[in-house]
């Protein structure tokens, strides 16, 4: 405790340094602030624990965050299992030959592997 403001050394991180213990009324603040803000991009639950915890601790933190990041307008909106799938490419059907031609470019020389192998 440093000023009447409780820290904890977290004996699995690698640094040496002290989070702070957020109490109940601040938690919402500090979540909002690393996945709402604009710099903050939306990480996920994985990325935004990652985040929080260098800095921060509470008991159920994980928790916490599964269920800020489950109920995020955005993350739910954007999450890949919310995407329409695309649908079969189907081959066009022309009426009578070259009605439509298409062709590759290339601008520059085919390099060979070998001399003997000379051709394109």
């Amino acid at each position: 405790m440093n000023q009447g403001i409780l820290f904890r050394y977290s004996p699995t991180s690698e640094s040496e340094e002290a989070q702070l213990v957020v109490p109940i009324h601040e938690r919402q603040e500090i979540m909002k602030i690393h996945h709402d803000a604009p710099n903050a991009g939306h990480y996920g639950a994985d990325g935004m624990f990652e985040r929080i915890s260098k800095r921060y601790y509470w008991t159920g933190m994980r928790s916490y965050i599964n269920d800020y990041v489950n109920n995020c307008t955005e993350c739910n909106r954007y999450k890949p299992s919310n995407q329409k799938t695309s649908g079969l490419l189907r081959t066009a059907v022309y009426s009578q030959c070259f009605q439509t031609l298409s062709i590759d470019l290339w601008i520059g020389p085919l390099k060979s592997i070998r001399k003997e192998m000379d051709y394109y």
